[in-house]
């Protein structure tokens, strides 16, 4: 309880987007190490409060359980109706629903391709992918990190050579310079050591690695860092490394308000104050007393005149027409803001296809998507080249591969008009002036247009290597094509 406490931040001090940590450095050593850091930690512990507070609130730790003072009659009801955990389970679902895979560009790399993909799946490189796009959805931005296995030898190639793992951007870091590109300069993590207390920092750069406990120069050990290239990648979100539904906040907040004011007025309604008019009652009068316990009040006061008494609930009241105009007006601008389908929308009998995809919010979550996965594919192929140069270490993979040489296809889960996107592949492929590769791209079908054109050119050559089988297998062989009643001439004689 202490650590929600901590975190449960007023509004005003989320800052929207995290800040990118660039400095005028044009690279970290041993002697400026210090140095850079006390000009990163300032800007990561914006970024990891800013981080806190959105993890929390995806959990359900929403600023209306901050809200004091009572509505009436003791009642304060503070309902958390938590939109950002399905809005980040739908987008991120929609997004990589169908997995991530590589692709070799050349048939050439074919094999290269097929071990690197072997060696990530062994290692769940798409629960890491999935967790890294998570945190990216909540805060804005992930980390991947990529290692050799701690015994990898020259004698030896291991079963899992590399290490693949995402890291929490709350303790995690990389620092960029101001040349254009904002190469990275230093990355890293740090982790509370539970013996000592102190914070142990890993960084890196293609130079080197550091591992130090922050404030304590003397604990510095510095080693080479033996791959040449930063291991640690980030996973971005946006340009501005907002999440998916940080912008959505307010509206989201004053959601919570309505189904927490909705409820105070239900149960200030069933706790609504009696007032009894014509009569007086003591705190120890009998007839007070069964009014409370079984709700029930006979009039027989004021002097016998019952025309003098009059009792009746004084109870706060919402007009529900316009609760519900407000609900409903919330609930649109959120899906606008985060791009979520409407679930409510009502279909019309006219409405086909795309008409339905736009109406419904379809095509809103498949432009987050593919702006997700433009920022998702750069921080793949960062994480490619560690991983690549781990295995060429161990002779495992080409000199000549690179990750130019690799795509990265995003399996969408889509709900597209699959017989719209068949009708258009068919009549591109009708004009005979297009590959089939550029059909299927045009016509949107799939994401997997290389993969699915290769199977099937392999599917043809497959099929006709068959045909010409088959057909020589039911050739007649002149040598022996005789009847039971053909007789050769000495058989005749």
């Amino acid at each position: 309880m202490d650590s929600l406490k901590q975190n449960k931040l007023s509004l005003e001090k989320i800052h929207y987007g995290r800040q990118r940590i660039i400095l005028d450095y044009q690279e970290v050593t041993p002697d400026n190490l210090f140095e850079v850091m006390n000009k990163v930690i300032p800007i990561h512990k914006q970024n990891a409060q800013d981080c806190d507070y959105l993890i929390n609130y995806f959990l359900g730790d929403q600023d209306i359980l901050n809200r004091t003072g009572a509505y009436t009659n003791n009642i304060n009801n503070t309902t958390v109706v938590n939109y950002a955990f399905p809005i980040t389970r739908e987008i991120v679902g929609y997004t990589f629903g169908n997995g991530v895979e590589l692709l070799q560009k050349d048939m050439k790399y074919q094999k290269d391709v097929s071990k690197l993909s072997d060696i990530y799946n062994y290692e769940f490189s798409y629960y890491v992918d999935i967790c890294s796009a998570i945190y990216s959805s909540i805060c804005g931005l992930g980390y991947q990190i990529t290692l050799p296995s701690k015994d990898i030898t020259k004698d030896m190639t291991p079963d899992i050579p590399i290490v693949y793992d995402y890291l929490d951007p709350r303790f995690t870091f990389i620092a960029q310079n101001t040349e254009i590109g904002n190469p990275v300069i230093l990355s890293g993590y740090f982790i509370k050591n539970k013996l000592t207390g102190k914070w142990e920092y890993t960084c890196y750069t293609n130079k080197y690695k550091f591992t130090f406990n922050y404030g304590e120069p003397k604990s510095l050990r510095t080693t080479v860092n033996i791959l040449g290239i930063n291991p640690i990648s980030m996973v971005e979100n946006s340009l501005f490394l907002t999440g998916d539904w940080e912008q959505a906040i307010a509206v989201m907040n004053a959601s919570n308000m309505v189904a927490s004011d909705s409820l105070n007025d239900i149960e200030g309604t069933i706790k609504a104050l009696l007032v009894v008019i014509g009569a007086e009652f003591d705190d120890e009068d009998e007839d007070a007393k069964k009014i409370k316990e079984k709700r029930i009040l006979t009039l027989t006061k004021g002097n016998g005149n019952l025309a003098n008494l009059d009792a009746k609930f004084i109870a706060p009241q919402l007009d529900s027409t316009s609760v519900e105009n407000i609900r409903k007006y919330l609930e649109d601008a959120r899906n606008v803001i985060t791009g979520i389908p409407d679930r409510s929308a009502n279909s019309s009998g006219g409405d086909t296809g795309t008409a339905v995809l736009n109406r419904d919010g379809w095509t809103d979550i498949e432009i987050v998507a593919r702006l997700k996965e433009l920022f998702f594919k750069k921080a793949k192929k960062q994480q490619l080249a560690v991983g690549i140069k781990i295995l060429k270490n161990l002779g495992l993979l080409s000199d000549d591969l690179s990750v130019m040489n690799i795509d990265v296809i995003i399996g969408r889960h889509t709900t597209d008009n699959l017989q719209t996107k068949t009708q258009a592949f068919s009549t591109l492929v009708a004009t005979g002036e297009l590959a089939t590769i550029d059909c299927l791209e045009l016509s949107n079908l799939t994401n997997r247009t290389r993969e699915i054109v290769e199977r099937g050119e392999k599917a043809k050559k497959q099929r006709q290597e068959d045909a010409i089988k088959l057909t020589q297998d039911t050739k007649p062989d002149e040598t022996t094509n005789t009847t039971p009643n053909d007789k050769t001439p000495s058989e005749s004689e």
